[in-house]
């Protein structure tokens, strides 16, 4: 029986050794996935973030797409046509706002985004109406720029539709 004792007396200790090296070996790899999964975390929320503001943008669009739509002759002349641009905040009821954001208007509810949008006509910039024979009536290129942003990540986001309306006036160059 001594003998059997007697072989193991060399690796005294060498258990704990390799204990502690899969423990370490353990851990960093819990740390390694620990900050992988944070990064993904950040990244994720950044797309987020990104689409929320393409999507406020979007928004700005389509509801100043309806107003240009809603205008009379003499409203659009007014407004758009004379060289000047209508601008109009979207709010959080989901309306437009006459004139520009101020610092507190916000379209959602949690108040993270912002999204303004301008209506303009460069003078004589105009078409011929498709399928129109008459030289008279053209078709007034309207320009619908939105732009919406979230200042707690420093996004912004910026869409430009295009939008024809018939005029008689319209003179090109």
């Amino acid at each position: 029986m001594r003998s059997l004792l007697n072989n193991g007396i060399g690796q005294r200790g060498s258990a704990l050794v390799v204990a502690l090296f899969i423990l370490l070996m353990v851990s960093v790899l819990g740390i390694s996935a620990m900050r992988t999964s944070i990064y993904s975390a950040k990244v994720a929320t950044g797309v987020q973030a990104d689409t929320m503001t393409f999507d406020a943008a979007e928004s700005a669009v389509s509801k100043s797409f309806t107003h240009l739509g809603e205008l009379t002759e003499q409203e659009l002349s007014l407004g758009v046509l004379n060289g000047e641009s209508l601008t109009s905040c979207l709010k959080s009821n989901g309306e437009l706002g006459v004139g520009g954001c101020g610092d507190s208007d916000r379209m959602d509810s949690r108040g993270l985004l912002q999204a303004e949008s301008y209506i303009v006509h460069v003078k004589n910039n105009c078409r011929m109406v498709s399928g129109s024979d008459v030289e008279l009536y053209r078709d007034y290129v309207i320009d619908i720029l939105a732009q919406s942003k979230m200042d707690s990540y420093q996004i912004e986001n910026n869409h430009l539709q295009e939008a024809l309306k018939v005029g008689l006036d319209c003179i090109q160059l």
